[in-house]
């Protein structure tokens, strides 16, 4: 029947509006409506009664439904929390839609509305492949954010939790499957077991990254700590599931195609930093590159889902290619990382969990309870080797078991390993049912007891307030958001007349936005040395405030740091380093730039002015809020033509 002639709405709608036509034992012939994409209005129904069609039995409507659905929902959930004052990361928060959609399903009565997000089998199931493609991406630009040579920069203690934290779980969990099969008590499979051994092993860095930038501590000692440590667990999670293939009845198949891989990745390195060279400084990058960089992404998941093994990991493998940071990494983020997360990523974690069976849950008890009772068991096992392993490294005892709670929590990364091992028939249903719920309820309760036990608010109460009375020598903290703030901050330093009598001890705090980058980075140039021909986001500065001091002599101490950060995390790096360094004033710019003539304001920056409301909240020092005109040029008099420069600048003490 050719579909444009036919005559609507007669040959266009059948009983239960489809017509399948059984072309033999394998052939589904699927007609109407599905060739048409659009409807013809909310009024076809009302027009053509019982043969016409409800807008929302045809695909591109149906999946607008969808899409907006669920980012409404998760978007709903996400504001409650942040109303009740508990961060939730967003990724549970869409699991959460799924999970509570998947439970109203049970007693509605609404049969177009499970129509839309339970589609029969035999139908193109579009929304959950755009979910995956989201997914993928995802992990794509969680990979661009990574530098690669954190793992070098590992410290011992990082190392020792890290590899304390996978081995001994998965070993644990390998002796339990054994006890049980000896004792003939088991009701899951051989692969099942494996699955959750494996599943309860890892920390995905990705994972940790994305929960401590959610709850707001990714700066923190044991944010770093996690951080590292994970990136640790990823390798040694990594070896052991490449050699476990390669092992296999296809070993040597595997190995040939990651050797060739690994090429692939080793001369597209070579070809983004040809990019970059070609790149003129301050000049976006061409889009013909990223689009070219983000089909060879899907061409990566496409190749591991091939010939190795979990598609998305060859996309986030090939993402760790991409140098991260300005002027390539940061613009993946810019472009695709919001509107990803916001709009498409929601549709896998809420259709990932519809799809589980929750009633399964109250049949066969001996069956959930054996998968239960192996959970636990593997969760103690990676909670008190995270704990004692961090205790070892004599880290306080709260930050300890912080630290344990985010080494054991579970995300996104999990719950796309068990769909993928419930699509290949590793795993039940009940399993796959089973191991949702668990990652759901995990993230969400490690998120609230994380933020019981780490109050934000409360961090700096326990110190006492220092103040300019507290020590004769003045020690300042100088924050630089701006290269003008260097030239206004140096005037002002140079007011305070130091001398050998009232010397001066200044750190300088060069913010800079983190863009294209997982972690903060703080860097001290007194310890840090820039290559030749590296890059240096605080040259200027540094260059400026070393000439102040061979200027002062022996009255001035000036040292330099930059921190690399997020615009929402700034006001944490200024606080804690204030703290740390002993600081009894930070200087702060505000918020507002006047023009060359001192009268008109040229620029009003509101994210400049909330950094500074946040410092003045949580200060353990005094805080100065630096108002500065531009010079102004004045006519001396009119015998003498000669202008005098006055700088007016103002110092609001808070």
């Amino acid at each position: 029947m050719d579909p444009e002639n036919a005559t609507w709405p007669k040959e266009l709608t059948w009983d239960d509006h489809v017509k399948r036509a059984d072309m033999g034992s394998n052939i589904l012939c699927d007609v109407s409506p599905h060739i048409m994409l659009n409807s013809h209005g909310a009024w076809e129904k009302m027009a053509f009664g019982s043969e016409g069609l409800a807008f929302w039995e045809y695909p591109l409507p149906k999946l607008e439904i969808i899409i907006l659905f669920t980012f409404l929902s998760w978007r709903l959930f996400d504001a409650l929390f942040k109303k009740l004052g508990v961060p939730i990361p967003k990724f549970t928060s869409m699991m959460l839609v799924g999970a509570v959609l998947s439970e109203g399903f049970q007693p509605i009565q609404m049969s177009w509305f499970r129509d839309i997000f339970l589609p029969v089998k035999y139908m193109p199931k579009v929304a959950e492949t755009i979910g995956t493609f989201a997914f993928v991406l995802n992990w794509f630009l969680r990979g661009v954010t990574i530098d690669v040579g954190m793992i070098k920069k590992s410290k011992a203690k990082s190392i020792v939790i890290g590899v304390t934290s996978v081995i001994i779980p998965w070993y644990i969990g390998k002796l339990v499957y054994a006890s049980r099969e000896q004792s003939g008590i088991l009701s899951m499979t051989n692969k099942e077991y494996g699955v959750v051994i494996l599943t309860m092993s890892l920390t995905p860095f990705t994972c940790i990254n994305m929960l401590l930038t959610d709850l707001k501590i990714v700066h923190t000692e044991f944010g770093q700590i996690a951080q590292s440590s994970a990136m640790i667990t990823d390798v040694i999670a990594f070896s052991l599931s490449i050699g476990t293939h390669i092992c296999g009845d296809s070993g040597m198949q595997m190995g040939v195609a990651f050797m060739f891989f690994v090429v692939f990745l080793c001369l597209v390195r070579q070809a983004m930093f040809w990019v970059i060279r070609h790149t003129p400084e301050g000049s976006p990058v061409k889009n013909i590159y990223l689009y070219i960089v983000l089909l060879l992404a899907y061409m990566s998941y496409l190749y591991w889902s091939h010939f190795l093994f979990f598609g998305p990991l060859g996309a986030f493998i090939f993402g760790l290619a991409i140098p991260d940071g300005p002027p390539l990494g940061s613009v993946f983020i810019q472009k695709f990382d919001s509107f990803n997360v916001g709009i498409f990523l929601p549709l896998f974690g809420s259709l990932t969990m519809i799809r589980l069976d929750l009633s399964s849950l109250l049949v066969e008890q001996r069956h959930i309870e054996e998968c239960f009772s192996f959970l636990f068991v593997l969760y103690i096992a990676k909670f008190a080797t995270s704990f004692l392993s961090a205790i070892a490294a004599k880290m306080p005892l709260r930050d300890s078991v912080i630290l344990a709670l985010v080494m054991g929590t579970k995300s996104s990364f999990e719950l796309a390993y068990v769909v993928y091992a419930f699509e290949k028939q590793a795993i039940s249903l009940k399993i796959l049912t089973l191991m949702g719920v668990y990652i759901m309820v995990s993230s969400l309760v490690t998120s609230m007891v994380i933020h019981i036990l780490y109050d934000r608010s409360k961090r700096f109460v326990c110190y006492r307030k220092r103040n300019l009375k507290d020590k004769s020598e003045l020690q300042t903290l100088v924050c630089i958001n701006k290269p003008n703030d260097i030239t206004s901050m140096i005037s002002l330093l140079r007011a305070t007349s130091p001398s050998k009598s009232s010397p001066m001890t200044c750190c300088v705090l060069h913010l800079v936005e983190l863009e294209g980058q997982a972690t903060p980075t703080f860097i001290s140039h007194q310890l840090q040395k820039p290559k030749p021909g590296s890059r240096s986001y605080s040259e200027n500065a540094i260059c400026s405030f070393q000439l102040f001091q061979e200027i002062n002599g022996d009255s001035t101490s000036i040292n330099m740091f930059t921190s690399l950060t997020s615009a929402n995390e700034m006001h944490e790096h200024i606080c804690w380093f204030a703290l740390d360094k002993n600081s009894n004033l930070i200087l702060l710019s505000f918020h507002r730039t006047w023009g060359a003539n001192g009268n008109c304001i040229i620029s009003d920056d509101p994210t400049l002015r909330s950094l500074n409301r946040n410092v003045m909240k949580r200060a353990p020092c005094s805080v100065g809020i630096f108002v500065y005109r531009k010079p102004i040029w004045q006519i001396k008099s009119i015998d003498s033509p000669c202008r005098v420069r006055n700088s007016t600048f103002y110092l609001f003490f808070l």
